[in-house]
């Protein structure tokens, strides 16, 4: 493996400003400062954390799939009062999700490694499952290969309701084994076919839910590193934060307030704001009849509402003590309720998370904390030999196709395969044609002006028939050089797939199979640092 680094512009302006130019004025720390490090560390040295309750519930669900002395040593290290953590998160998606899942842990357990030995004191990597969220949508399919073009297979299942947790969803093993064998059908047999298939199997007979399948995997895949694995959704966790979500309710429109206050002091910097949200919303979720239901808050009876039900405010909070597993957190209250649970040295983030923590700084203020510091996920691109041959022999930029894909110079070289001669006769033909019938027209419509429409209805037909001719010019020169011109099409399915990186689609599952198992071992060996580059991994 080979690693280069490259340096692409980010879309959101404000974070763009963060991961490039270090402007961190909507965070409490930059993730570039030394100093700002080891402050962090000294602050959350004068806090306390639910440390042995953490590691024994963990410690109790990954049991469940596949323990190992790295993974006891961290959850060792986690009750230490002088160890830190770096965590991230992600949905459970099936067979991992899209790549930038995978990448985040790479970025946790590699950042972790590093700050322990810029530290020197313990740091535990630490990744958060959001299995709360209930967006199956999000979770459900991979994009497999048909005729080498990117297509997207959902797993087939019918929910009996669209609101249920992702963590509470189980799924039929055999109907889900059949649908992962196609999907590695397509990717196509290699020596590490079986292997995966195998693997696979192993992951699934651990598994019922979405989120025990996505565990299942992530464990195996990292088992050696020592990465903690939560689940967001446990009932068991649920009772660790209790006290969390009382305090999250007595200060539910104070939360509000903020996020919006600091909206609008981001739209008058010319930034735009990512979290939506209504002004009544407590940013909590309530679980009734097995659906979430996002509380909102009526001022006017002073009351909390949900779906079905609701709450004084008091009640509200003496449910939160009593069933704590009925309760969940949204977009904004989550990253709160990771800074009450664990001591973060450092938060590993994609750009969309970024943009919406920089909306959250007063929001962790009402409560006496600070984010954590916002270190950007790495981003990786795999580049294999027959795709880099493929750019080779077409002289193209790598960063011009991960920023633009292949288009813009597939077009320029059909251009110059066309007849110059051909187009500037069919250009001459047209304007000729136009010229006729405007004469044709000014003569015929003295006689009936009701003729004009059909003439020009006959002029367009006429061109159309230059366009017929011009189509087939396009489509024999498109046959002479489709080999030429299919490099273009294959570069951009790997590289720039839907106009996007290739992390947002293409899953590991692919590269698992062409490369093996120890595919991520590998990696795991480069030199990557979190500092908001993009690197190129040529296979």
């Amino acid at each position: 493996m080979e690693l280069l680094q490259l340096q692409l512009d980010i879309k959101n302006k404000l974070v763009h400003r963060y991961v490039h130019f270090g402007d961190h004025s909507f965070f409490h720390y930059s993730f570039r400062n030394k100093d700002d490090l080891v402050k962090r560390y000294n602050e959350l040295t004068e806090r306390t954390f639910p440390r042995k309750a953490l590691a024994n519930h963990i410690r109790e669900y990954m049991s469940k799939f596949s323990m190992t002395k790295q993974i006891e040593s961290n959850l060792q290290k986690l009750e230490n009062e002088n160890s830190v953590v770096v965590i991230g998160g992600q949905q459970a998606g099936l067979l991992t999700g899209p790549l930038y899942s995978i990448h985040k842990m790479i970025s946790i357990v590699l950042l972790a490694k590093q700050q322990e030995t810029f530290l020197q004191q313990p740091v535990v990597p630490v990744f958060w499952v959001a299995g709360e969220d209930h967006d199956i949508q999000e979770v459900n399919h991979v994009f497999k290969l048909e005729k080498q073009r990117l297509v997207k297979s959902i797993f087939p299942q019918k929910l009996p309701s669209e609101k249920r947790m992702i963590s509470r969803i189980e799924f039929d093993k055999d109907q889900m084994e059949s649908w992962y064998k196609k999907i590695i059908a397509s990717f196509g047999e290699t020596e590490h076919t079986k292997g995966i298939l195998q693997f696979l199997y192993g992951c699934l007979s651990k598994s019922h839910t979405y989120t025990e399948f996505f565990v299942s995997i992530v464990n195996e895949l990292f088992k050696n590193y020592g990465l903690l694995l939560i689940d967001s959704a446990h009932p068991d966790l649920r009772k660790i934060e209790s006290t969390y979500f009382q305090l999250m309710i007595e200060y539910g429109e104070q939360i509000t307030d903020r996020l919006l206050s600091k909206q609008e002091e981001l739209l008058a910097q010319g930034f735009s704001k990512t979290i939506e949200t209504k002004s009544s919303s407590l940013q909590l979720f309530h679980e009734e009849r097995e659906e979430r239901t996002l509380l909102q808050y009526d001022p006017g009876k002073n009351l909390i509402i949900g779906r079905n039900i609701a709450f004084t405010k008091s009640d509200l909070v003496k449910a939160a003590r009593e069933n704590p597993e009925k309760f969940s957190n949204n977009v904004v209250t989550r990253p709160i309720m990771q800074e009450f649970l664990f001591p973060t040295i450092a938060f590993v983030a994609g750009p969309g998370e970024i943009a919406y923590w920089a909306e959250l700084k007063s929001c962790f203020e009402l409560f006496g904390l600070k984010i954590p510091p916002v270190f950007p996920r790495i981003n990786i691109s795999f580049l294999e030999r027959n795709i880099e041959s493929d750019i080779n022999d077409l002289h193209l930029s790598i960063k011009n196709i991960l920023l633009n894909g292949t288009e813009p110079e597939k077009q320029k070289t059909f251009k110059s395969l066309q007849n110059n001669q051909i187009e500037t006769q069919l250009e001459i033909s047209r304007q000729v044609i136009r010229e006729q019938y405007d004469k044709l027209a000014n003569t015929i419509i003295t006689y009936d002006k009701g003729l004009e429409k059909i003439i020009q209805k006959n002029a367009q037909f006429v061109l159309s028939q230059l366009e017929f001719l011009k189509n087939k010019t396009d489509e024999t020169i498109i046959k002479k050089h489709e080999l030429l011109l299919a490099k273009f099409d294959r570069i951009n399915e790997v590289l720039h797939p839907f106009d996007g990186l290739q992390e947002r689609c293409w899953n590991v599952f692919y590269f698992l199979n062409q490369h093996g198992l120890d595919f991520i071992d590998r990696l795991l060996e480069l030199p990557f640092t979190c500092n908001g580059n993009h690197y190129l991994v040529k296979l």
